[in-house]
């Protein structure tokens, strides 16, 4: 049995370069965590949400985009000086695509 190099913290795989896990890494506890774990639980259906996707509602909680109304998103692009950022919008691909 091969040892695992760099394993992430919460489910064992390797984040060592050239394992698809390296460059999404985050430095936790000691040692690292991959972007699909390192990210928060949908406040709505409780499933892991990938590292940077996801949205916010007014209260500041945490959804896939898909788990809460088009109307209801908040939060991304955080500033009105980005290029991207469009008044009502959050800035993620169901946005986008309204």
């Amino acid at each position: 049995m091969s040892e695992v190099i760099d394993p992430c913290y919460y489910c064992g795989n390797s984040t060592a370069f050239g394992f698809g896990r390296f460059v999404n890494r985050l430095p936790v506890e000691d040692g690292w965590g991959c972007a699909e774990c390192s990210g928060f639980a949908c406040d709505e259906c409780d499933k892991q949400i990938y590292l940077d996707c996801d949205v916010r509602d007014e209260e500041g909680g945490f959804y896939h985009p898909e788990c809460l109304p088009i109307d209801q998103h908040r939060g991304y692009p955080e500033s009105p000086s980005d290029p991207d950022w469009v008044e009502g919008t959050c800035g993620c691909d169901l946005c986008e695509t309204e």
